[in-house]
This record gives C-alpha cells, sequence and structure tokens, in this order.
C-alpha cells in the first residue's frame, strides 16, 4: 500500500513537471533562435531532455506500480532506478554537446541580442526554480525524482549563468561570454549527473542502502535481540525506498523453541530501525550444528 502511494505522489508530480519543461523548451528555443544566443540554445537543448527526463520517469512510475508475479519476484520498483541512470547518461551526452558546440563559438563568436536574453532566461529560471520547490515538498524525493530534479536544476544553473553573460555583454559588448557561459553551466550539470549514476548503479549492483554500516546493524541486533550472534548478515537495495535483508542468528539451545518470536523480534527491529521490510531470519544453535 506504501509503495502504491509513493508511486501515486512521483506520478502526479511528474505530470506537473511534463506540463512546466514542455512550456520552458519552447520559450527557450524561441528565444534563443531570435536572440541567436548560443547559452540560451543550451539551455533549450538541455531542456529538451528535461521533458525526456520527466516522460521517461512518468513511465517508469506507472511501471513501479505493478504487483509482483512469477518473472518479477520483488515487482518493478527497480524501473523507475533504470529511468535515472538513462537520464543521467542523458546530462552527460548534453554537456559534451555544450563543451564542443562553446568552444566552438569561443573561435567564432557570434552577435547575440543581450535584452532577449535576459527576459527569456529570467523566466525559465523562475520556473525552473518554482518547480524544483514543488518537486522537492513532502516526503523524502525517490530516485526517479531525483533525476527529474536533477535535469531541472541543471536548467535553472544555464538560465542564470545566461542571465549573468546578457548583463556581462550589456556592459561590456563582448559576446565570447556567451559560450564561457554555456561551458561553466556544462561543468554544473555534470556534478549532479555523476550523483545520480553513483546512486542508481549502488541499486542495481545490490549494494548496501547508503548510510547503512552492515556490522554498525549486526552489533545493535545484538545488543537488542534475544541472540547470542549474528552472521552471514547481508543487506541490499531492491530499489530507493526499499531494502531487503538475510541473516543468520545463533541462540541458546533453550532457546530455541522461542524460534518465531526470535525472528519476529529481529524482523521489527530492523524495519523499525532501518527501514528494512523485507527480511529472512535464520535461526541455529551452536549445539545443534555440532549434532547435525
Amino acid at each position: 500500500m506504501a509503495r502504491h502511494m509513493h508511486a501515486g505522489n512521483d506520478i502526479a508530480k511528474l505530470r506537473i513537471a511534463l506540463l512546466v519543461t514542455s512550456f520552458i523548451l519552447v520559450l527557450e528555443a524561441v528565444g534563443g533562435a531570435v536572440s541567436h544566443s548560443l547559452a540560451l540554445l543550451t539551455d533549450a537543448a538541455h531542456m529538451l531532455t528535461d521533458v525526456g527526463a520527466a516522460g521517461l520517469g512518468l513511465w517508469a512510475a506507472a511501471i513501479a506500480t505493478r504487483q509482483r508475479d512469477n518473472t518479477r519476484s520483488f515487482g518493478y520498483g527497480r524501473a523507475p532506478v533504470l529511468a535515472a541512470l538513462a537520464n543521467a547518461c542523458a546530462l552527460f551526452l548534453i554537456v559534451a554537446f555544450l563543451a564542443v558546440e562553446a568552444v566552438r563559438r569561443l573561435h567564432d563568436p557570434q552577435p547575440v541580442q543581450s535584452t532577449l536574453m535576459v527576459l527569456v532566461a529570467a523566466i525559465a529560471l523562475v520556473a525552473n526554480l518554482a518547480l524544483t520547490w514543488f518537486l522537492t515538498r513532502g516526503e523524502h524525493e525517490s530516485l526517479n525524482i531525483r533525476a527529474v530534479i536533477a535535469h531541472v536544476l541543471g536548467d535553472a544553473c544555464i538560465s542564470a549563468a545566461v542571465i549573468v553573460a546578457a548583463f556581462l555583454i550589456l556592459l561590456t559588448t563582448k559576446t565570447i561570454i556567451d559560450p564561457i557561459a554555456s561551458l561553466v553551466a556544462a561543468v554544473a550539470v555534470s556534478f549532479s549527473a555523476w550523483a545520480l549514476v553513483r546512486d542508481s548503479l549502488n541499486i542495481l549492483m545490490e549494494g548496501t542502502p547508503e548510510g547503512l554500516n552492515v556490522a554498525a546493524v549486526e552489533q545493535f541486533i545484538r545488543q537488542n535481540a534475544p541472540v547470542e550472534d549474528v552472521h552471514d548478515l547481508h543487506i541490499w537495495c531492491v530499489s530507493d525506498r526499499s531494502f531487503a535483508a538475510s541473516l543468520h542468528v545463533r541462540v541458546q539451545e533453550d532457546d530455541l523453541a522461542q524460534g518465531p518470536s526470535t525472528v519476529a523480534k529481529v524482523k521489527k527491529l530492523l524495519l523499525d530501525r532501518f527501514r528494512i521490510a523485507h527480511c529472512t531470519v535464520e535461526v541455529e544453535c551452536e549445539n545443534c550444528e555440532a549434532a547435525c
């Protein structure tokens, strides 16, 4: 139920993101063509990936609401993770395009209409910041939403760079500032793209959730559950909001009959303290192993 509620919130946010980014895309494409600004056209090109990111994220969020089946026993929760990774890779492609085009313009500066640059970029900046605020409201953002936010913030960085460049061009009449602004924005976007790639790959590689230390979890169980020892503990990400674990706990032979209650206690500890909802616990005792 909670997973479907999270997915429903994501879908509503992504629909708004798709509408807003589509509006900004048209605005910047027209404004960049009329003003002959590479920085503004760069912003429009990046906004095209924003539209794609919102659309892809919306599709992935819808897929994630599907119930688990015989072929996907953990469900479809990793669909948004794949979408986030695809969006991050798209960001790197945009960064490469920006860099190449900016270097070309450095050698061949073009005249620009700086006043129109400021107007269009200012509208785009306000819209992007408003959309970022909307997407970050409420609970902790999913990786899918974070991917869209990274795109939108990247576009906001470019819009800010365009505004600064336009004012500098007005003051100095040096149009070479336009491609320089594009390069600065490209560097800023690459940092957010890398963070998404890192987090997405950690989930796809079934890495330990960020901030969790396996040794610390073992110690926590030993201190708070009726067990003698914990071993073979594995914790991994099913998705960015769903964690799983498997472990063996050792108890005294006299306590073996209390195995079901021990398992329930360990599962509750892991859920309440570490948000690990899917857990498999095997109970064993040293004397039992020796007898075998």
